[in-house]
């Protein structure tokens, strides 16, 4: 089956970003942002390409250029690894492909095979996530991935002592986090493939949830149900615009918030909960 990408070049990074937050809902497998250029992947027959213009045309005063590149089957997940460089957070963590070379300086080192996968550590919410997670006890805790894409945040919550669990909805994806986790010799999280639904193990100390705000929301019963007393949400996938709405919503559901985070119009927010 052939691959789409389509090229998209924005006015800046920022409007690429925000772009693919709302694209990627559509069909798309997997996103690159370099600069003002964002190249979105998608199987051509899974694409909801009268959705994708429809949010083009929304924004067509930021957009100079769109352009459509078909890929065949076996050449498409080569072209697009052709453009993933690796991602750095300080010394403490590489992120990178089976092809990169590892420096030394880091403390940890995570090397997924992303297959066209969400979450190869390149979004600034992933950062936010990991940079967070840096900052938090974690040795001895349950933790919940939930959206795990191809498993990083799992992958470095064991690094850092935690067990657990990680649940994707798309099986493609899952798998992939599978593969991910038995490469990096995590062997203390589960992946399981599925929605909300499918959180029945915990209660967690834990929960990362870097995912669209609807979901979220739609999830946050669950989750405050699946928390231990003063266990943690930490909650990303959102824009700065939804920081006020958001906590509104889980402060009403008993949640005590945190602190929030921001990069460029990307943010995180995190809460207890106390009761």
């Amino acid at each position: 089956m052939p691959y789409i990408e389509i090229k998209i070049e924005c006015s800046s990074k920022d409007f690429c970003e925000i772009i693919e937050a709302e694209i990627m809902d559509f069909g798309f497998e997997s996103f690159e942002v370099n600069e003002a250029i964002l190249r979105g992947f998608a199987k051509q027959d899974q694409i909801d390409r009268a959705a994708v213009d429809q949010v083009l045309l929304e924004y067509q005063d930021h957009i100079s250029s769109i352009i459509d590149i078909v890929h065949e089957d076996e050449n498409w997940n080569s072209v697009w690894e052709s453009n993933f460089e690796p991602v750095t957070i300080g010394d403490e963590l590489f992120i990178g492909a089976p092809f990169h070379d590892i420096p030394d300086r880091f403390k940890h080192s995570i090397v997924i095979d992303p297959n066209m996968s969400f979450g190869t550590g390149h979004h600034p919410t992933t950062e936010m996530m990991i940079r967070k997670m840096m900052s938090t006890e974690l040795d001895g805790k349950i933790v919940l991935d939930f959206g795990c894409g191809t498993g990083i945040l799992a992958i470095y919550a064991d690094y850092k002592g935690a067990s657990g669990v990680a649940i994707e909805i798309d099986k493609h994806v899952a798998t992939c986090a599978r593969n991910n986790l038995k490469a990096n010799k995590s062997n203390n999280f589960e992946v399981i493939t599925g929605g909300v639904e499918s959180i029945q193990n915990g209660p967690f100390d834990l929960i990362l949830a870097n995912i669209n705000r609807n979901v979220i929301e739609e999830s946050l019963k669950t989750f405050i149900k699946s928390l231990n007393l003063h266990g943690q949400l930490v909650c990303s996938g959102f824009l700065v615009s939804d920081i006020d709405g958001l906590t509104d919503t889980l402060s009403k559901a008993g949640l005590e918030i945190i602190n929030t985070d921001t990069i460029g119009d990307w943010a995180l927010i995190a809460a207890n909960k106390t009761t």
